[in-house]
């Protein structure tokens, strides 16, 4: 065989094995792409990572979080655990669309204006200022009997909002059949005093199944009546114009499931109220699980059971904050907001309960369980427009939530509102 020959069998040969290795691997590749991606081999990231980037896009949030639990988008190995984090504590009440009959005549005005009074007046005696929450009726009530000279000396010759506005109270419209405008309009010009831009509770879930299994999203938006320039529209007053900022309780009906997360963000609209919207004007107080049995009972008014007594909430979360189990920031220097809020019933005394709670003995024996921990720096009271500030200005918007998940409770409170929901699904 000649040497040319050879050359020629050779290069045939090398030809031959140069297309089959690059045939295989291409199958590979293709099989590689096509398989489950739990089932591809890890890719190991570097360990220099870089800070989660927050989009400033408008209208794009900074994450779809599926899981409703932890943080926005910090990995683990970003998070710090100092052990300082105060919780700042807001104080709120509503009333409701249904409570003409409590203030209907003016005996039982006369009796509800004195528990607001003392409510107030108690808040005020520990520096703690109040949210309180008030949907129309009670107002057309104080715009009826309020002009009454007799009645305003014991507010010392003023209506009864005003007198509360020295004590450190703060107004904002709570609403369901009726509109956050309209409220908000007649306390201003009926009865002198500034509305809050803050939504006094709305529903945002149901009961269903795209959410934790037996919850559906709701649109909280729809619900307030947010029109397409921002605010909220009048229409008993059609020149009533409202600006929401800031949202406080968002739940469900009867208080089963509400939103029970600590910390602040931008809440999208109905799926999207676990993303975080930089360019929303509206932002999220969590209020963490603001109900105790000591201003409640053990049972709300719709049936559903409280499963908090003495300050307990805020006792677990201020533990796993100081002995390391909660975040409080990031490495590159973020810090995370915790926020709670304490639920107080707008009533004398809680008619529902089988104890006969008398809200204002409750409220007394709850400050004096908690000044210790606002006197050692583990909790701070605040209103929700000082929150909000706070959160812009010191902790510079980044948005935070923990969930209920790690405390000691979660599991009741969970198993009672699937039960509910699933005892209620419609039958066929």
């Amino acid at each position: 065989m000649s040497k040319k020959t050879v050359d020629v069998i050779f290069l045939y040969g090398a030809v031959v094995l140069v297309t089959f290795a690059v045939v295989y691997a291409a199958f590979g590749a293709a099989v590689y792409f096509m398989t489950p991606e739990e089932e591809q081999d890890p890719v190991v990231q570097a360990d220099t990572k870089e800070p989660p980037v927050v989009s400033q896009e408008p209208d794009q949030p900074v994450e779809k979080d599926e899981i409703i639990s932890g943080p926005f988008s910090y990995a683990d190995t970003e998070l710090v655990y100092d052990k300082d984090a105060p919780v700042y504590v807001t104080v709120y009440s509503h009333n409701e669309d249904s409570w003409s009959y409590k203030v209907s005549t003016e005996d039982k005005y006369d009796k509800y204006r004195l528990g607001l009074i003392d409510r107030a007046e108690l808040l005020a005696s520990y520096g703690v200022e109040w949210n309180w929450q008030t949907d129309q009726p009670v107002i057309e009530a104080m715009i009826e009997y309020e002009d009454d000279p007799a009645r305003r000396e014991r507010t010392e010759g003023v209506n009864v909002l005003k007198y509360l506005s020295t004590l450190g109270v703060h107004f904002d419209p709570h609403a369901h059949k009726n509109n956050y405008a309209d409220i908000a309009y007649l306390m201003e010009k009926e009865l002198g005093v500034e509305a809050t831009n803050v939504i006094g509770g709305t529903i945002h879930v149901e009961c269903g199944n795209e959410h934790l299994g037996f919850l559906d999203f709701d649109s909280w938006m729809e619900n307030v009546e947010i029109m397409s320039d921002g605010y909220v529209h009048g229409k008993d007053y059609p020149e009533a114009l409202w600006k929401p900022e800031i949202l406080s309780d968002p739940g469900m009906g009867g208080h089963y499931f509400d939103d029970w997360h600590s910390g602040v963000w931008k809440p999208g609209d109905d799926d999207d109220f676990y993303s975080h919207f930089p360019s929303s004007d509206i932002v999220y107080i969590g209020e963490g699980y603001p109900h105790d049995n000591l201003l409640v009972g053990r049972y709300q008014a719709s049936g559903s059971s409280i499963f908090a007594n003495e300050g307990q909430y805020l006792k677990e979360l201020t533990h796993m904050i100081d002995s390391g189990v909660l975040p409080t920031g990031t490495k590159d220097g973020k810090r995370f907001m915790y926020t709670a809020s304490i639920h107080v019933r707008d009533t004398t005394v809680i008619e529902e309960s089988e104890e006969g709670i008398v809200t204002l003995e409750g409220l007394e024996v709850l400050m004096d369980e908690l000044m210790p921990m606002e006197e050692s720096g583990k909790i701070i009271f605040v209103d929700f427009e000082e929150a909000a500030r706070i959160w812009e200005e010191e902790y510079e918007s980044i948005p935070w939530k923990q969930n209920l998940t790690d405390h000691s409770f979660y599991s009741l409170v969970h198993d009672q509102a699937e039960t509910y929901c699933k005892s209620n699904e419609p039958t066929r």
